[in-house]
């Protein structure tokens, strides 16, 4: 946000004022000229630690917008990767078909491992396995001010190198009007079948707090919230409270900012797919399976095993946040980030498969057992402390802005899995004996370096370079004592220049080679070593003992060289962006189409992937209050060299196949009407067929689908100084059956048509 003051008629109070309003308000670019108030106007940029976002027509690089209008209107109660599917090249699945709990984005194909997540700037991928767990995130999305995406390797400076992309929340709830806000929703969904119905199946309640500034230098922030979802499939359910605290300290040539936002959850475990001949019917595609088998003609179950209800979850993660800004000079500002995250919880699941052996019990472990124990629940714990520091310096000269910067993060884990009930179990049994245990590490430390040099005034180069020391360990491991230390160092450079050709045209070209280190499952599943995960090194098995070289992984680092181009044209309230990307891809870990216990994809590396593709996004206003928007994207996804082990230890190529998980085709079209007190949209998403493994077997393929969401509010005549807002929704309103991913034979299926009503209260 751009705050423009007539420099004769500003007042210091009023001065102080409006840099508290910048301070707070975002950085969406304002398209304004300032020729003819040159002299009379200053131009002050928002203080706000945001050193990843982009800038449309100074950064060469990809990425798309979500601001706060958008997130007003499309937010209600259904997760953040539910309205990150809307931007160009990106889809999401639910595992219990709702979107609300856990969810999985995926950006050009590539999952959110490969993506660099940050809230703030803050690096949000979990240190070991790299993935996001939205649902430790409820409600944030209420106090997010925008949402950038950035396509393609190496757009984020924090954070695991982006190799599909990265994505950046902004929160500043600061900036919504002072006084008291209290919601409710209620969501209803239809559930086809033998006995049709609609039942109510959701609930959120928020209620919200801004102080305003308080004597021109403080404000404060608060917002306490719960989400309940009886999810679509059975047994899914979902219970998310919420919590954001904020406050913020302004000075004349500094902001400070403190932020506490979380919430525990408890929800029922749905991680696992069905099978695809379920989808047309809608009692069996609710199912909540832990285990089945198909017919040999695959229209039926073999065996099928329902998951108990005790398969449930509980964990909290509050996140910590401390951010000054300080402009030291009209040149140079000094940033920083402090940060903190716990995260402590378990899962419950049936282990009932699990002998003496397995849970390690007998003699061997001083624990006398005659018989194996029946119905065994296992209860797995986790453990997480991580901190950091993010501190940047920005210099400023009349034609160049360089800014440097540091990562420093220090993660530490404790994993332990116990018997949380089981029948015949030896006499005297300790109930908190853990049948494993073990303790993981990350240390990660970055350099950075950002230039931004305008070579004219209508040409501008970026320049940037990260060096980053990673290192992986395993500690105190029970029982086996595979402990090692591993480190990485890579260095990821990225080019690339934007022209502007006029007013309405611009244009820009990129390239980048990234490289990232494996997870630390792709190194040693320890959680999985009961029943017999074994570390994934060079061994040696020189006189019958087996001897692990832990400096030698066997999953090898990505490496992915990256060229982006793009144009981009903005003028009389309509825009398009056409955007094309080359990527060759080095040891890229593929899905083989298997999951482990856990629900989660095997990955192993191919030799050489190739993605290739064009995306369009545009938007154009029909009329005062009717926008057309929307988006498309072409890809073409193969594996160049790929050659894995059948069953019986053969050699197969899979030289030429899709690689699983890549749609060749995805589009979004939505239609806008805002005036006055009411607005409402209507979304049009297709997603194209993709395999869920590499082998090219259609019959492990996730079908196209399109669906079609309507949402709506009004604001209702004032009661006095109460402001009241009715919001309505329909999801899938064609009430579509279909499967929203997939891996191997299990798939997810997608929510039949649901609605939502909600009451907005402004005090």
């Amino acid at each position: 946000m751009c705050v423009f003051v007539k420099a004769e008629t500003m007042r210091p109070s009023l001065l102080r004022i409006a840099l508290a309003m910048m301070a707070l308000g975002g950085s969406a670019a304002a398209q304004t000229d300032t020729t003819a108030l040159r002299d009379t106007v200053y131009i002050l940029a928002p203080m706000i630690v945001n050193p990843t976002l982009a800038t449309e027509r100074s950064t060469p690089a990809t990425f798309s917008n979500l601001g706060a209008e958008e997130l007003r209107l499309h937010y209600s109660v259904q997760d953040i990767p539910a309205a990150l599917s809307e931007l160009p090249s990106m889809t999401f699945y639910s595992e219990n078909g709702n979107a609300i709990g856990y969810n999985y984005v995926t950006l050009r194909g590539f999952d959110q491992r490969r993506l660099s997540v940050m809230v703030n700037g803050v690096p949000q991928n979990d240190p070991e396995d790299h993935n996001v767990y939205w649902i430790d995130f409820p409600d944030l999305m209420s106090s997010t001010e925008q949402m950038q995406v950035q396509r393609g390797a190496g757009s984020a400076f924090y954070g695991p190198p982006a190799i599909g992309g990265s994505i950046n929340l902004v929160t500043n709830p600061f900036a919504r009007p002072k006084g008291i806000a209290l919601e409710s929703m209620f969501g209803f969904q239809e559930r086809g079948g033998l006995h049709p119905s609609v039942a109510l199946a959701t609930r959120r309640y928020t209620a919200t707090i801004n102080s305003g500034l308080i004597d021109g230098a403080y404000m404060l922030y608060g917002k306490l919230g719960r989400t309940l979802s009886e999810g679509y499939r059975d047994n899914s359910w979902v219970a998310m409270d919420s919590y954001f605290l904020g406050g913020v300290r302004i000075y004349k040539d500094m902001t400070l900012r403190f932020h506490l936002f979380g919430g525990p959850i408890t929800d029922g475990l749905a991680y696992e797919g069905l099978p695809k001949f379920v989808n047309g019917d809608p009692d069996l595609r609710r199912q909540n399976l832990s285990a089945w088998e198909t017919d040999s003609a695959g229209t039926g179950y073999q065996s099928a095993q329902r998951r108990r209800t005790q398969e449930t979850e509980s964990f909290a993660q509050p996140h910590y946040e401390f951010m000054q800004e300080w402009r030291v000079s009209a040149t140079a500002t000094l940033s920083q980030t402090l940060f903190y995250y716990t995260g402590e919880g378990y899962f419950d699941y049936d282990a009932s498969w699990a002998d003496t052996s397995l849970l390690r019990l007998g003699s061997a472990y001083g624990i006398p057992a005659s018989q194996n124990p029946a119905n065994t629940l296992v209860r797995a714990f986790v453990g997480n402390r991580q901190w950091g520091w993010l501190p940047r310096v920005e210099l400023r000269g009349e034609d160049n802005t360089l800014t440097l910067g540091v990562e420093l993060r220090v993660h530490r884990s404790t994993h332990w899995g116990k018997i949380q009930y089981a029948e015949a179990l030896p006499q005297n049994f300790d109930p908190d004996y853990h049948f494993y245990e073990y303790e993981g590490a990350r240390d990660i430390f970055s350099v950075f370096a950002h230039n931004m040099r305008e070579l004219t005034p209508n040409l501008t180069l970026m320049t940037d370079v990260q060096a980053v020391r990673n290192r992986y360990a395993i500690r105190a491991e029970k029982f086996l004592g595979n402990n090692f230390s591993l480190d990485y160092f890579f260095v990821n450079p990225r080019i690339g220049l934007n022209y502007n050709i006029d007013e309405a045209w611009h244009a820009y070209f990129s390239g980048a080679y990234t490289s990232r280190e494996p997870t630390l499952r792709n190194l040693y599943a320890a959680e999985d070593s009961y029943f017999g995960a074994t570390p994934q090194f060079e061994a040696d098995t020189a006189g019958g003992a087996v001897r692990y070289r832990f400096d030698r992984p066997l999953a090898k680092p990505e490496r992915l060289l990256d060229l982006e181009a793009g144009t981009g044209w903005r003028a009389n309230g309509a825009r398009l962006n056409v955007s094309a990307f080359w990527m060759e891809f080095f040891n890229e870990l593929v899905k083989s189409g298997q999951v482990d216990i856990f629900g989660q994809p095997v990955t192993g590396n191919a030799e050489h992937t190739r993605h290739a593709g064009v995306e369009f996004d545009g938007e154009v206003r029909l009329t005062n209050s009717l926008t057309l928007g929307g988006n498309a994207a072409f890809s073409h996804n193969r594996l160049i060299r790929y050659t894995v082990l059948d069953d019986n230890g053969v050699p197969v190529a899979l030289d030429g196949n899709p690689i699983a998980g890549f749609p060749d085709f995805l589009g979004n079209l939505r239609l806008t009407y805002s005036s006055g007190d009411c607005a409402g949209s209507v979304l049009l998403k297709h997603v194209g067929a993709f395999h869920t493994d590499n082998t090219n077997n259609d019959g492990r393929r996730n079908d196209a689908y399109t669906v079609l969401d309507a949402t709506g509010s009004v604001a209702l005549p004032p009661f006095g100084t109460t402001e009241l807002t009715l919001r309505g929704e329909v999801r899938n309103v064609l009430n579509s059956l279909y499967f929203m991913s997939g891996e191997g034979t299990a798939f997810f299926p997608a929510a039949e048509r649901s609605y939502l009503v909600g009451l907005t209260v402004h005090l």
